[in-house]
């Protein structure tokens, strides 16, 4: 008895410890880690657009298999939003990660059954290089800033390049999504009822997203 009580009081004090380590602001552990985050997901997306260029601009399965982790990675911002590591709003983040995970795997169900329909080759194209240059941007910046490295040109990008890029991207988002009506027409069905609801859910968070990044060039760019 005595034994399972001390047990417990020592499983319960690691839990304990380990919240307190998981909870607490940022130290040189989660600093590490986030920038080893930062450096293998600018590597993967680095590695996504070489082998896509390499291969004419087409969706090979290495091209695919990059991508597929590339974006896949990104669902660990939402853990880190909610654990506080990163000042990035928890449900911003969630809707963004949600949404190009969302086309990724419609990319992955698409890709043979649609790959020579010009609506969704246009598509993948598009989002190919609007994810890839924000990503690349986006990761390389958050790296050096958190080893309190700020380069303005750097800065520039992060916070200039998305009022041209988020749009475009979330054009050839919808490029794909549209694609089976673009192949076999419009029809009442499981997936046009899917789209409308994604249309409802796209027309709300696109401004608050987009609004959201445009306060942060306010503050980041001009300082005001």
């Amino acid at each position: 008895m005595v034994l399972s009580t001390q047990f417990f009081v020592l499983r319960y004090r690691l839990v304990a410890q380990l919240l307190i380590f998981i909870l607490q602001p940022m130290n040189n552990t989660v600093r590490t880690y986030l920038a080893a985050y930062n450096a293998i997901a600018f590597l993967f997306w680095a590695g996504f657009l070489v082998c896509y260029l390499a291969s004419s601009l087409q969706m090979s399965a290495t091209s695919l298999m990059l991508l597929n982790i590339a974006q896949g990675m990104a669902l660990l911002e939402i853990l880190h939003a909610l654990l506080k590591w990163v000042k990035s709003p928890v449900g911003s983040t969630i809707a963004q990660v949600a949404s190009r995970i969302m086309v990724l795997v419609f990319i992955n169900l698409f890709i043979y059954k649609y790959a020579d329909v010009t609506v969704f080759r246009l598509g993948v194209l598009t989002v190919s290089f609007a994810w890839t240059i924000t990503e690349l941007i986006r990761y390389s910046f958050y790296f050096f800033a958190l080893f309190g490295r700020q380069f303005n040109t750097l800065l520039w990008m992060r916070y200039s390049f998305f009022i041209l890029l988020y749009p475009i991207g979330v054009t050839g988002e919808w490029l794909i999504l549209i694609t089976p009506l673009a192949a076999n027409g419009i029809t009442l069905s499981i997936y046009t009822g899917f789209l409308a609801v994604t249309l409802v859910a796209y027309v709300y968070y696109f401004p608050v997203l987009y609004g959201y990044m445009f306060k942060q060039r306010k503050v980041k760019v001009t300082g005001k």
